[in-house]
């Protein structure tokens, strides 16, 4: 299996470059994707060492796959929620995905700090084979902590990624760009990728049956990355990022002359008495205003809306009303 998982860390590897350092990744959102893919490559590296023995000759590697492995599903779902509701790529708490990382980092930080000597005779003692699970150069945590909190740790960020897309398979599906759709695809093939990765390690942990070994691991993990290399090649639409409708080039092109043409300015106007009218009529008849810590994601949902249509209306505030002595609420433009 050995020759299937080189390859899959070269092309991993190439995918993640090509990814983080294409133009506009940061405005699109696929440097969260390359450096989640190049965690992938790192545990890919250290499952392959373990693997083949030679982690003895890279004693400096070892036991830092967890340091990377802490950010998969993490980076994964951020890029998944970028892509859906746009906003700014991090935000304040986001930070706290480099907590159970930085654990980690003091954790075994005693271990870290031996020479290569030391390390090498610990990595033959007890770090080879099924025992690599194990993580005994814990200083603090108990043995195999790591590997069960690890697990339990990127199944939550998983189902929230997965929760992201199956609340907006309806828009996405209805979205006419077809660069869309496949990109939608490929966000399922890295869920149930990830979920191949994440879930047979749980059989360890349920009735300790030894189904989960550092194989497999490696296996799952070249999976993903030939996967997003192959879907790359034959889709590298995914360069240019996901958009709703007519958002890309079009959208660009419409805020360079928005200022000489009263046309498209009158019919964004009218846009968005539309889509106030809409949201009015959704608001009053489902009682939204009714819903404590209803937000516009909810709305969004609701209404068959895309967020990027209703969070740049900035300018829209709900409005308390009175209607035969009952106080409801309503959507105005304060622009109007």
């Amino acid at each position: 299996m050995l020759l299937l998982f080189w390859p899959g860390m070269i092309i991993g590897l190439l995918v993640s470059i090509i990814l983080i350092f294409f133009p506009r990744s940061r405005e699109n959102g696929n440097i969260l994707l390359g450096f989640c893919l190049l965690t992938v490559c790192h545990c890919l590296l250290v499952s392959i060492l373990y693997q083949s023995g030679d982690m003895v000759d890279f004693p400096h590697i070892s036991r830092t796959g967890n340091l990377s492995a802490y950010l998969v599903a993490p980076l994964f779902y951020l890029f998944v929620r970028y892509l859906l509701y746009r906003g700014p790529l991090f935000r304040k708490w986001d930070l706290l995905i480099l907590l159970p990382s930085f654990l980690n980092l003091v954790d075994f930080l005693p271990y870290y700090l031996l020479s290569g000597e030391e390390k090498s005779s610990i990595i033959l003692a007890q770090q080879l084979g099924e025992d690599h699970f194990l993580f005994r150069e814990s200083s603090f945590l108990p043995d195999r902590f790591h590997f069960y909190f690890r697990q339990i740790y990127l199944l939550g960020f998983l189902i929230l990624s997965i929760r992201l897309l199956w609340i907006n398979r309806n828009l996405i599906r209805r979205d006419k760009a077809k660069i869309n759709r496949d990109i939608n695809r490929y966000l399922w093939f890295m869920a149930v990728s990830m979920s191949i990765s994440i879930l047979p390690p749980f059989f360890r942990f349920i009735n300790m049956v030894e189904a989960y070994t550092l194989g497999m691991q490696a296996l799952t993990l070249a999976v993903t990355l030939i996967g997003s290399g192959i879907f790359l090649f034959f889709h590298p639409s995914l360069l240019y990022g996901f958009y709703w409708e007519n958002e890309s080039q079009e959208g660009i092109d419409y805020k360079n002359t928005i200022e000489s043409s009263t046309v498209e300015l009158f019919q964004l106007e009218r846009e968005n008495q539309e889509l106030c009218q809409k949201l009015n009529q959704l608001i009053q008849e489902e009682k939204l205003f009714l819903k404590k810590g209803f937000s516009i994601n909810d709305l969004s949902v609701a209404s068959d809306i895309p967020v990027y249509k209703i969070s740049p209306l900035s300018t829209l505030v709900f409005i308390p009303i009175s209607i035969n002595g009952s106080t409801s609420i309503e959507l105005k433009n304060l622009n109007n």
